[in-house]
């Protein structure tokens, strides 16, 4: 049981830096309307299922970069 709670502790930890980063990205980075401060449904959305968040976001990372890379 301690094992489970450890396992689920280390995942929202992880979910918890992944919004905070992402959060600060898009509103310093971000043009208008990208730009606006996020509301909780929208950080729980990234925390409880970061790793489609994450993975989403590297996938269109790579994309971006050999997309322009090879033209």
């Amino acid at each position: 049981m301690m094992e489970l709670i450890q396992i689920l502790s280390l995942y929202l930890a992880i979910g918890c830096l992944w919004t905070l980063w992402l959060e600060w990205y898009t509103v310093s980075e971000l043009e208008h309307p990208y730009n606006m401060p996020w509301s909780l449904s929208e950080r729980l959305f990234h925390i409880s299922i970061w790793p489609y968040s994450f993975g989403l976001f590297v996938y269109t990372l790579i994309k971006d970069f050999f997309g322009n890379f090879f033209e």
